[in-house]
């Protein structure tokens, strides 16, 4: 269970997740919703001594953008992998639109899947991989090749690629080849899109431009997406909602907003956005940080240690003649575009802290070696022993 306080000089700053482009959102209302895509249940999954997926629920419904989202290790490949039939679960159920899917083979799943590395043939050309899974189809299942064609030329038209369909792979940039991996898997049709850290081995640059486009492609063709990555920034930008993953376990479910304003766990408010931990003391309500008393909240406080976490957004700077709050000394200014990064060092307990405010509103306090205090004005407690995950996590509601 988490604790919050916030004073009402609290203001909404940037973040990547607000700033997404206008798109339809799935409502959270049970008879708005549309109907269920695919629904894994109690999956577990182990390699060895090694838990990968320790009894994992998740769905998602039909035209959906679910992203999986954590650390290396977490366990969101193996789900991915066991969707798409590479994989197979020790235990749980596998259904897609009601159809136990575990039944059909990978061939037979109608899954697209796209890689981080793109896995294509070097020695066919951007039109050849885009055929390749029509032409090898069985002969009662495969189209005609006027059917073949028109529909290549369509799907690269759709990804700006049909100026290039002679070239080969190694001809193309980063992008360009993710975009024909992309064409690939939509050819034949795919009733479910999975997708494996896809802009992983491109630079910061195309991600940025290829996820738009990705997320314009899917509400385009209606299509029902699973994306998996370890990058914050791309899941809350592109996702309907949100899975974060860790050991194995699922942490939380929510939207994009939600998992961002509302960490349900340690692990979620420290991996999802830029945060400051501290320990600190629970009396009567009271929140105090190395000494100083920071705050109160209107919940039902347990007295005793626990864990608070602040955004560096979440701070004020005072002077440290005249504030209350916790002392602590200007060690650094990194200015980041309309952002000054502050790092500090704690008076007392010398743990960096860092802190965001605009250069709009320059400060004279603000120079290095100078003693001030911060005062937060949010903070999110968590007790220091919390309950197990399977308690403060539960799997996605339907």
């Amino acid at each position: 269970m988490a604790y919050e306080f916030s004073d009402h000089r609290s203001r909404s700053r940037g973040v990547a997740v607000l700033d997404r482009p206008h798109r339809p959102a799935i409502i959270d209302i049970e008879e708005t919703r549309p109907p269920m895509a695919i629904e894994l249940t109690d999956i577990a999954k182990r390699f060895g001594n090694f838990t990968a997926l320790d009894h994992v629920t998740v769905r998602a419904h039909d035209g959906e953008f679910l992203a999986l989202l954590g650390p290396s290790g977490s366990g969101k490949t193996t789900l991915l992998r066991i969707i798409a039939g590479l994989e197979l679960a020790d235990s749980g159920t596998l259904q897609f639109k009601g159809e136990d899917l575990s039944r059909r083979s990978a061939k037979d799943r109608r899954i697209g899947l796209v890689f981080q590395h793109y896995a294509l043939f070097r020695h066919m050309t951007v039109f050849d991989n885009v055929a390749f899974g029509l032409r090898v189809k069985k002969r009662h299942e495969r189209p005609t090749k006027p059917e073949i064609e028109e529909r290549v030329h369509r799907l690269l038209r759709l990804v700006q690629l049909d100026r290039l369909a002679d070239r080969y792979p190694g001809q193309l940039s980063g992008g360009q080849r993710q975009r024909v991996a992309l064409a690939r898997a939509l050819a034949v049709e795919p009733e479910l899109l999975l997708l494996d850290e896809p802009f992983g081995a491109l630079d910061a640059k195309v991600r940025k431009e290829l996820r738009r486009w990705l997320r314009q492609l899917h509400d385009e063709m209606g299509l029902t997406s699973i994306f998996v990555t370890h990058d914050q920034e791309e899941a809350l930008e592109l996702a309907d909602r949100v899975v974060v993953m860790n050991e194995g376990r699922i942490e939380q479910v929510g939207t994009p907003v939600d998992v961002y304003d509302n960490p349900a766990t340690p692990f979620v408010y420290q991996f999802i956005g830029n945060s400051n931990r501290f320990e600190c003391q629970v009396m009567e309500g009271h929140i105090s940080i190395a000494g100083h008393v920071v705050g109160a909240s209107d919940e039902v406080l347990p007295n005793g240690p626990a864990l608070a976490f602040v955004r560096p957004h979440d701070f004020d700077i005072r002077s440290a003649k005249g504030g209350l709050g916790i002392p602590a000394v200007i060690r650094n200014l990194f200015p980041a575009g309309t952002l000054l990064r502050i790092e500090l060092k704690l008076a007392s307990t010398e743990q960096i802290v860092e802190v965001e405010v605009e250069r709009s509103h320059p400060n004279p306090e603000l120079a290095p070696g100078r003693l001030i205090v911060l005062s937060p004005r949010t903070i999110k407690v968590f007790p220091s022993a919390p309950p197990p995950l399977a308690q403060i996590a539960p799997p996605v509601e339907s």
